[in-house]
């Protein structure tokens, strides 16, 4: 099933997917290593760090409406060559030793320009199946493509801070700054144009002619289809035959107002408290392997719980229709509570890996059970800013998490800063609860609307 999705768009897709999503990976962690090592000041670089999750926050969900209204193409062009010229603004002003004034300034405009390459990468998956796949097979189709993401996501979370620190130190503590800035005009100009922007041409493209000419001659029918599919179980698709193309390429997209219910801010919220997850557990695992003065190990720590993370994100494919996904997110994300939990009681290094394995289990299915959630309660011509949101909540709770855990072990201690994976696990429960209430009965979802 896999290889006929990626025969939609080509297997160079894979590649240059990846490649696309790397530069925003290494960038939070680049500033970080860079600003701290040649400005002596953990504090600059902490505040930099959070200019540039700041940034990130604004413009995140303004590039993903963007993009909507006028396709991804321009807007990857205009924010690779951007983005890049911000790195490596940075990477001057480090080695002209600017004012800090000017680092700041680069650090928020790193932010403001980053590529949402993640959420595009997404969006470009799931148009393609709204326009090509029978609606019989959109539901496992989609629960595909969302695994495979989460997993190199995930592997890009772990692989992107170790691509840092390898660079640093044998090219010196700018070239990692350097570095995404050429990986971000190769990846993002090379997706940019790759041939899959075809279905994300947005409101004005020419796949949107199609659609837009179907609602006018069957609105009865699409109204029908559409009452019909809010009885139907979140993350299901109606029993109908597949349109021509993505409805999310209509002329008329729902309002803004739609994307401010809850069902869609509930799982912006989730990944949001994902970001925090990540954020936490890597400060905090990086002071206890300082006790044991093996610091430099933490990164293979963290990678044993990225790895299991993203083989069990990659799983959920298997996982039956039955097990709808407002039920995933309660069951996974306790489970990723339980191994915090152990995690906070940890004082071996076994103890450590297992809680780390049983923390990787939960969040992996976690991360793609928001996304198939908020694929599904995207409003009609709003997916890839629903996408931008998603992916920013990580970057947004990875930065604020990682700012915060910083403080509270240097004020209070190891013992209470292994609290913070807990908390973010704990309040992703509360979450995934609130929204079994808001889901009866289900709004209008992507799939359905798809089929009608």
């Amino acid at each position: 099933m896999f290889a006929s999705l990626i025969r939609l768009l080509g297997w160079g897709y894979l590649p240059i997917a990846v490649v696309a999503k790397l530069p925003f990976a290494m960038s939070v962690v680049a500033v970080m290593t860079a600003v701290s090592a040649l400005r002596g000041s953990y504090g600059e670089a902490g505040i930099t760090a959070a200019l540039v999750g700041l940034g990130t926050a604004i413009s995140g969900p303004l590039m993903g409406a963007a993009a909507d209204r006028w396709g991804q193409r321009p807007i990857l062009l205009i924010l690779g060559v951007a983005n890049a010229a911000a790195l490596l603004g940075l990477a001057w002003a480090l080695v002209g030793e600017a004012a800090s004034s000017v680092i700041f300034t680069m650090g928020i405009l790193i932010g403001l320009t980053a590529p949402q390459a993640s959420s595009m990468v997404r969006s470009r998956w799931l148009l393609a199946i709204d326009a090509d796949v029978p609606a019989a097979s959109r539901s496992r189709s989609t629960s595909a493509v969302l695994s495979y993401e989460s997993m190199t996501d995930e592997l890009m979370f772990v692989f992107g801070p170790v691509i840092v620190g390898v660079s640093a130190v044998a090219w010196g503590t700018v070239s990692p700054v350097v570095g995404a800035a050429l990986l971000t005009v190769v990846g993002i100009i090379g997706f940019a144009l790759h041939r899959s922007a075809d279905y994300a041409q947005g409101r004005t493209g020419k796949r949107a002619a199609p659609q837009a000419a179907a609602q006018t001659s069957t609105a009865s029918e699409a109204s029908t289809a559409s009452e019909a599919a809010t009885e139907a179980p979140s993350g299901q698709s109606a029993d109908a035959e597949p349109a021509a193309v993505s409805p999310h390429a209509s002329r008329t997209p729902d309002p803004v107002s739609m994307l401010f219910r809850a069902a869609v801010l509930l799982p912006v919220g989730g990944m949001t408290c994902i970001g925090l997850f990540f954020g936490s557990t890597l400060t905090s695992l990086t002071a206890f392997m300082e006790t044991l003065d093996n610091a430099d190990a933490t990164g293979i720590l963290y990678g044993v719980m990225g790895i299991g993370s993203a083989v069990c994100a990659l799983s959920v494919v298997l996982l039956p229709e039955a097990f709808r996904l407002r039920t995933r997110w309660l069951v996974f994300s306790t489970l990723a509570l339980a191994g915090c939990l152990l995690y906070t009681q940890a004082e071996t290094l076994t103890v450590f890996v297992i809680a780390l394995l049983i923390m990787g289990a939960g969040i992996g299915p976690s991360l793609v059970t928001l996304f198939a959630i908020a694929s599904d309660q995207s409003p009609i011509g709003r997916l890839t800013t629903v996408m931008a949101m998603m992916s920013t909540g990580v970057v947004v709770g990875q930065s604020a998490a990682s700012a915060l855990s910083g403080t509270v072990l240097d004020g209070a201690g190891l013992a209470a800063g292994l609290w913070g994976p807990a908390l973010s696990g704990a309040l992703l429960v509360v979450l995934g609860a609130a929204f079994q209430l808001v889901s009866r009965p289900g709004p209008r979802l992507r799939s359905a609307v798809s089929a009608s």
